[in-house]
């Protein structure tokens, strides 16, 4: 009997922890606490619930929302997505980077985003909030930027080094590249861009303004299609350990 039951255990803890769950661990709970006003709480004792349950997603999650630095925090929220897509806490994950880059005018970018959230978790309870209008307003407001960045004095799209790229894609087609990072201090980005330079990449640093904020990202590489772009984040993370999301120009 001993031994049936040590092994229904084992199996609950192997099912729990596929799903980005722990059997003894509200996640949910812990989250409420955050978005009801008690975040000082949960921040205290996050680190010792990280040391119990390293690399747990719904954990990782409550780490991003704890986290001040818009930047810092969709990298905790696209580390979710990357590494436990089968976590219940995927989606939720993902509609936060799609809110991230809304919110920061990226409208391409967050477009991309909620395509891959109508694609990978068609259930998830955050498609229910989007309605059709706002999908369109999303798309026309994409557009609306993509034709202002065409301009010299557009003032939200400043380009900090721009190296020419061989075999780049004409003006009038899409430019797919991987977002290896994203930060508030530009001189955080530009010794990132020097790593990459280093390894023989062709990298940008860009800076978006919105709202009197500036985010530094660092973008790696040039490419004609999603697919080529995909095989390249997956080679970075093979190879250098670096995550990495596709995005356009």
């Amino acid at each position: 009997m001993k031994t049936f039951l040590h092994c229904c255990l084992v199996a609950m803890t192997v099912m729990c922890a596929a799903r980005g769950q722990t059997p003894d661990l509200d996640v949910s709970k812990l989250v409420a606490m955050v978005e009801g006003g008690q975040a000082d709480q949960v921040r205290a004792d996050l680190p010792s619930l990280l040391s119990r349950y390293p690399n747990n997603p719904g954990l990782l999650y409550v780490q991003g929302l704890l986290t001040d630095d818009g930047a810092e925090a969709v990298r905790v929220y696209q580390s979710v997505v990357d590494n436990f897509p089968r976590s219940e806490w995927a989606d939720d994950a993902l509609y936060r980077v799609y809110q991230f880059y809304y919110s920061l005018g990226l409208y391409r970018t967050a477009e991309l985003k909620l395509g891959q959230l109508r694609r990978d978790y068609p259930k998830s309870k955050y498609l229910l909030s989007l309605t059709g209008v706002q999908t369109q307003n999303l798309a026309e407001e994409r557009d609306t930027v993509l034709r202002a960045a065409t301009t010299p004095d557009h003032p939200d799209t400043v380009t900090l080094s721009q190296p020419p790229v061989k075999g780049a894609a004409s003006p009038s087609q899409e430019q797919y590249v991987l977002q290896v990072g994203a930060y508030t201090g530009q001189a955080n980005a530009e010794k990132q861009k020097r790593y990459f330079e280093d390894l023989g990449y062709t990298v940008q640093v860009i800076t978006k303004v919105k709202d009197s904020r500036s985010l530094f990202t660092v973008l790696v590489g040039s490419f004609g299609t999603y697919e080529e772009a995909k095989v390249k984040s997956v080679e970075l993370k093979q190879k250098h350990n670096v995550s990495a999301f596709v995005t356009t120009r």
